[in-house]
Order: C-alpha cells, then structure tokens, then sequence
C-alpha cells in the first residue's frame, strides 16, 4: 500500500457529524488535544469538513446535512470511539480540566484497557485508553469463534552502555515516552514510543552476544525518524548531545509505489550510544 497525505490513515477513518465544522476543530483541539491537518468546502461560507489527528489516530469531522445529525440532535448515540493514548492518565486530566463530560472515570478494565469515557458537546461518546495488560477473551468470560491473528511488527532493541541515561536522551532529542520500564540505574530494559513508533532499549551484554555501536566502533543498522519539522528535531537531538553525522538537506530517496523515487529533507545524527538516526520528511 503506498502512502498519501490527503489520507493517512491505514486501517479505518471515522466519519463524525457535528453542527458546526470550525466549532467541532477548535473544542476537540481544547479539550481532546486533537491536531487540525486540514479542512475544505464551505468557499465564503462555512467549512465542509476537516481532517484531525491525535497522534496515529485520524478522524474526518463533517458538517451535518440532510440525512444525518449529530447525537445531540438525533436524542441518542449512535456509536462509541475508541482512541489509543500512551499517557491516559495525562490526557483525563486534561479532557476534565478542559470541560469534557465525564461519563466513565479512569479505571482498569476485567479485559486489560486503562481507560476513561467522556462525552463532547455534540453528544459523541469517546473512550481514551491505553493497554495495561495482554489478556485473554476467554478470561474474563468471552467466547472466542477464532484467536485473532496479530499482524506482525518490527521493533528495534537498541543496545546501550546505560539504561538511565539513554532514557534521559531520547526523551530530550526525540520526546520519547517511556512505557515501560525493569531495572534501575544504567541496567536495565525500557519500551519507549516516539510519536506513536514503539523501540526498545536494553543495556548491552557481550556476554550474551550484544554490543553498543559506540563500543563495538561501528554501526550495521541505520535508524529512520519521519517527523514534521526535521531541522528542529535533528537541533534538539545534538543539544542534547547527539553528534551531527549530516545537516538536514533536500534529497532524492527510493520509495515503493508508483512513485519509487521522492524528494525529501533528511539529516542524520550519532546518538551518545553510537546509534545513527536519520532524521526527515517526503516532501510535496
């Protein structure tokens, strides 16, 4: 499947119907933290509808017109949306202060969700969750017709000198979050996510056959971060005190698709542990 910026989601792209489009952009930004992509119709009068995402989570907002309404004008639900969040707890702070209705507090679930509904002012029911724990169906109670087959995914484990201070890095160059943590100190193994792209770290141990690249004096695997803005993530990640391996610069890079060929802002930087990131965008 190739990729495309007027739609980038993959799997599902939720509809919703709202009174007003520029009403529904500015309370999902307040109060959900929802990010405006874009928005079209409505020339000289009001907007069509709007694309929006909070991190990998996409959903097209639409102005209500003949044959459909929102909830709040209908008198009843008519679905529920899940949206996935790494810090839940953060964004029900957030979802409260900002004046969200809260219908269902944070809490975990029988079937292993952190979780939390609220309610935004056309009605529509949200649920913010995160997964707490991996947990049968047949657990807590539910028939399974057929195990679901997980697709398969790639994460890299990098190998590091020192669990802590590799942590304290990539959050500062890269924003990571760190989702999970065993050990103190500089052993230790964390998951952390950078805009929703899962990694792992783990203290190195030659003894079981793993090696930093800073230790080993060279690198076989080179890393590639796509972000919106390259130059200001490729700067915090030297001020952080990476070392810059290339400036961020345009470029031609091979793609699959229609369109092998692409033309993108890419720089690379050697993090203090001697892994290499290439940091960059496609470009329109």
């Amino acid at each position: 499947m190739i990729s495309n910026r007027s739609v980038p989601a993959d799997i599902l792209l939720p509809h919703i119907v709202y009174p007003d489009v520029e009403d529904a952009v500015g309370w999902l930004a307040k109060v959900f933290g929802f990010t405006e992509h874009y928005r079209y119709g409505g020339p000289g009068g009001p907007a069509s509808g709007a694309q929006m995402h909070l991190g990998n989570a996409w959903i097209m907002v639409r102005r209500a017109r003949p044959g459909s309404a929102s909830p709040a004008q209908l008198g009843s639900a008519t679905q529920s949306l899940t949206v996935f969040v790494e810090d839940v707890d953060a964004h029900f702070q957030r979802s409260k202060s900002a004046g969200a209705r809260i219908v269902e507090d944070l809490h975990e679930t029988a079937y292993g969700e952190r979780q939390y509904g609220a309610e935004d002012f056309a009605g529509h029911h949200w649920l913010f969750a995160r997964h707490a724990r991996d947990v049968s169906p047949s657990e807590w109670g539910a028939v399974v017709s057929q195990p679901a087959d997980l697709q398969a995914r790639i994460s890299p484990m990098l190998a590091v000198s020192d669990a802590n201070a590799a942590i304290e890095f990539y959050k500062a160059a890269f924003e990571a979050t760190v989702l999970w943590r065993l050990g103190d100190g500089e052993d230790g193994v964390a998951g952390l996510s950078v805009a929703g792209a899962p990694f792992f770290l783990a203290t190195a141990a030659p003894d079981y056959g793993t090696q930093g690249p800073a230790a080993a004096g060279f690198t076989t695997v080179r890393i590639e971060l796509f972000v919106s803005d390259p130059a200001a993530v490729h700067a915090r990640a030297l001020a952080a005190g990476a070392v810059e391996h290339s400036p961020v610069v345009e470029h031609e890079h091979a793609t699959a698709g229609p369109q092998p060929i692409k033309r993108m802002l890419q720089g690379a930087v050697t993090d203090p542990f001697g892994h290499m990131w290439l940091i960059g965008k496609f470009l329109a």
